[in-house]
């Protein structure tokens, strides 16, 4: 149909004003999580393309990001202008030349680190723009009244662990229009990507600390960056965060779906605030605000469209709160009926499942089109809703709307049957299963032979399937022939089970069948257990030795041999073996052979100890016997504990120095002694290491003399640059004896520090007077180092309060008079190229 004619056009739109004003329509922040520390910042900012100035279009804007608790400036950001599209119109035909609203969207990838970013009271993002549309009607001063673009999120890392969020994406505004009177519904509900709980409110727009005179926000570089709190948009008498647009009602959003209602009672360009807040486990995480607008228009009146129902075959229409019950042998279809009183109208009928998903149901019929355009309004047009065979609400009563809708301006209008009704399932007998034996539980032995047929029926001659499986264990492990089948009506297979020697490895077996067919795509299953039971008896066989004790004392070079027995009643066939505990028997030199038979094993175990068994402290060596039966029993097992003396006393590691811990300053020389005694005369190496460094890189030496019984080292160093870069330094110094049982390596720990002089050590007062009475005449730091280790003085610069530099020197002994500048306060940057200092002094005369 062609669009309706409005009653009145925007003039209001029409008016001139400066280049960067009467832009901004609203917008709001999003935060996407991509991985690890990485997201994904986007502002959408809805801006006015009838009336907003080319030059207000910004191609960049800086985002910046503060900590909540502190205020303190995290990060800035620059994003560049990625896309650009146009608001759709819900229905195209209410299209009006004034309202057209462009759709821009900065976007750009941040690191948040969790290092960073980690304060339990979270974060906020904002960028401030001015100015809105100049012909608002609910603020004061709208032309030179600004917004500040404002979202909250929590820090990404909690109690230890990552905690990942993304912000909430809100539902994109349409470009339409709302009516005099009339009710006006807008949809901003969002959603989470995380599947958090949002709940939506009405909000005052923040106007931030731009304005008319300074549009764009304060760039870092001369001006600092702003934090909250910003300052409110000001209302005009009547209107408030609970009344932003006048009405019967006036303006609501629903806290849970987010969608916005009203019935305005005057036509204006009216500013609103909501807010989206982000719940986890019922904890407020993050926020995101949307400001936005709305332009109400005396419109042409769209009368509401008609839609009823009835069951078909009935002459009753459908009431409210009834609910229809439909038999299986019912029809399964309701016939609907709609017309809208408009001339020349478009109307069209949908349905919308409330309590279910099935989709199990067709529309016949008109379900759209043209009415009444003969010039009356009796046109009905008329679609029959049926639903499948296997429609069944199982008992349930299931809701479904009956939706008719037109294509009035501004929004269309709709009518709704809300019909409640029963389907009860076709008529169906569930299939049958059979045996043809009696029994369900099966002893067995091995060489016998389980066999009988598996039988499935289904009477209403549908395809009934049979099929088997283990229940704990798996079918294809065993010699079992069983073959699934599908048959109409009727089905055998026949099964069959080979009883060999795997089958008596498990104590039961338990084997289901199941018959099954399928009614309206459910499957309908019955179910039969058998359990089979091996019988089986195997006799545990016995490890013994010839020795009477099993923990034995030796000392180095003594011979040891013990003889090993393994015998078995069922005279299953036997082995012996022999492993150490945790070593390799051959490094030791010990020595087991061995002979298996039928009932009967024997082996010889040799061993003459040697000194690296008395390091050793334990040697436990296993002797192992196996069968081989059908099910064979748990190998058997017996221990042999070898015990080897060699006494021996620790030697002792000492120093000419007192303490262990050393500051040293820049350039100061360093020497210790150490020394190594031992009074079991065993070699003895002294040796020096640092902790995680090499020791000449650091210009640390070490020169010791070892022998027997003695040992004596010096160790030199002269404290350095680089040490003082690396912080602590720890020395290991460490002794160690060549013994047959030697003592684990004694060790000495020297801890070194360097101390080198700081910058801050230097900072001067924050206050000269360059008045001539020779008393505080300069601004200067006395005995500022040009350099000290990696710290290299490149020059000072001294700016005043706009940023403009008034004073730079590369000499570290500077002095600035004050010059040709005026009283106030003036900052400085001391640049170390590696690092930077900042302060301020006061310059009074």
């Amino acid at each position: 149909m062609p669009k309706r004619v409005l009653s009145l056009i925007l003039c209001c739109f029409l008016l001139s004003f400066k280049a960067w004003a009467t832009h901004i329509v609203g917008g709001e922040f999003e935060l996407l999580y991509l991985q690890e520390s990485s997201y994904r910042l986007t502002l959408n900012l809805y801006f006015d393309d009838v009336n907003g100035s080319p030059a207000a279009l910004d191609q960049y804007i800086t985002a910046n990001i503060f900590e909540k608790s502190t205020n303190k400036l995290m990060q800035s950001k620059t994003i560049p202008l990625r896309s650009q599209s146009f608001v759709p119109y819900t229905n195209i035909d209410c299209t009006v030349g004034s309202l057209r609203t462009r759709k821009l969207i900065y976007d750009a990838e941040i690191a948040l680190p969790a290092s960073l970013y980690k304060d339990p009271s979270g974060y906020y993002v904002t960028w401030e723009r001015c100015c809105r549309n100049r012909t608002i009607s609910n603020i004061q001063m709208p032309e030179g009244a600004a917004q500040t673009f404002y979202m909250e999120f929590p820090a990404v890392v909690r109690n230890g662990e990552p905690f990942i969020d993304s912000s909430p994406k809100l539902f994109p505004p349409l470009s339409d229009y709302a009516c005099v009177n009339e009710f006006f519904y807008f949809d901003f509900n969002g959603t989470d990507p995380d599947g958090d709980s949002l709940v939506y409110d009405m909000v005052t727009p923040l106007n931030g600390f731009t304005s008319d005179v300074n549009p764009n926000a304060p760039s870092q570089g001369y001006y600092n960056p702003l934090p909250a709190p910003y300052p409110e948009i000001k209302w005009l008498p009547g209107y408030s965060k609970e009344t932003q647009v006048l009405g019967n009602p006036s303006m609501r959003i629903d806290a849970q779906t987010g969608q916005l209602t009203m019935r305005p009672q005057s036509k204006g360009l009216y500013v609103f605030g909501i807010r989206c807040q982000e719940f986890r486990n019922g904890v407020k995480i993050g926020e995101v605000r949307r400001d936005f607008q709305v332009l109400v228009l005396d419109c042409a009146v769209n009368q509401t469209p008609q839609v009823v129902a009835r069951e078909q075959g009935h002459k009753d229409l459908y009431q409210a709160n009834q609910v229809l019950h439909i038999g299986p042998t019912d029809k399964r279809c309701i016939d609907v009926l709609f017309t809208d009183p408009d001339q020349r109208e478009f109307v069209q009928l949908r349905a919308r499942p409330v309590n279910f998903s099935s989709q199990e149901y067709t529309f016949n019929g008109k379900t759209s089109g043209m009415i009444n355009l003969d010039g009356t309004t009796n046109d009905t047009l008329q679609a029959t809703l049926c639903f499948d065979d296997c429609f069944n609400t199982e008992g349930k009563v299931y809701k479904m709307d009956l939706i008719v809708q037109d294509d009035g301006c501004s929004l269309p209008r709709q009518d709704t049957v809300h019909l409640s009704f029963v389907i009860d399932p076709l008529p169906d007998t569930p299939p049958a299963l059979a045996l043809s034996t009696p029994s369900r539980i099966f002893e067995v032995h091995q060489g016998d032979v389980l066999n009988f047929d598996v039988i499935g029926t289904d009477t209403d001659g549908q395809d009934v399937t049979l099929s088997a499986k283990g229940l704990n264990f798996d079918l294809s492990s065993q010699n079992i022939n069983f073959e699934d089948q599908t048959k109409p009506a009727k089905v055998v297979s026949p099964f069959d089970w080979q009883i060999d020697c795997s089958t008596l490895k498990q104590e039961s077996y338990q084997v289901e069948f199941t018959a099954s067919s399928e009614v309206c795509g459910k499957i309908i299953e019955q179910k039969e257990v058998v359990e089979v039971r091996p019988i089986y008896t195997n006799h545990v066989p016995a490890i013994s030795t010839d020795q009477q004790v099993l923990v034995v004392n030796l000392e180095p070079g003594q011979l040891y041999n013990a003889k090993i027995f393994g015998k078995d009643v069922d005279l299953d066939a036997l082995a012996l073996a022999a492993a150490g505990n945790g070593f390799n028997m051959a490094d030791y030199g010990m020595t087991f052979t061995s002979t298996g038979g039928n009932g009967n094993a024997e082996g010889l175990f040799s061993w003459v100890a040697t000194c690296n068994a008395a390091s050793s402290n334990v040697l436990r060596v296993t002797f192992q016997l196996k069968e081989e039966a059908c099910v064979p029993s748990p190998d058997q097992q017996l221990v042999l504990e070898f015990h080897v003396n060699a006494p021996n006393d620790p030697p002792v590691i000492s120093t000419d120095k007192q303490v262990l811990t050393f500051d040293l300053k820049l350039g100061e020389a360093f020497e210790a002694k150490l020394f190594g005694d031992d009074i079991n005369l065993d070699p003895l190496l002294l040796s020096a290491a640092g902790e995680g460094f090499n020791m000449a890189d650091y210009g640390m030496s070490f020169n010791g003399t070892n022998g027997k019984g003695k040992a004596n080292g010096t160790f030199n160093w002269v404290a350095n640059c680089q040490a003082a870069a690396k912080g602590t330094l720890r020395v290991n110094f460490t002794l160690q004896e060549d013994a047959c049982s030697p003592y684990p390596e004694e060790k000495l720990v020297m801890e070194f520090r360097v101390q080198v002089p700081k910058v801050q050590d230097f900072i001067p007062p924050n206050i000269f007077t360059p008045n001539g009475d020779g008393k505080n005449d300069y601004f200067e730091i006395p005995g500022l180092p040009g350099e000290f280790c990696s710290a290299v003085f490149s020059g000072i610069i001294i700016y005043n309060r706009w940023g403009k530099e008034v004073f730079r020197s590369s000499n570290s002994n500077f002095k600035w008079d004050g010059k040709d500048v005026s009283d106030g306060v003036y900052f400085y940057m001391i640049d170390y190229r590696t690092s930077k200092f900042k302060g301020s002094v006061t310059l009074v005369r």
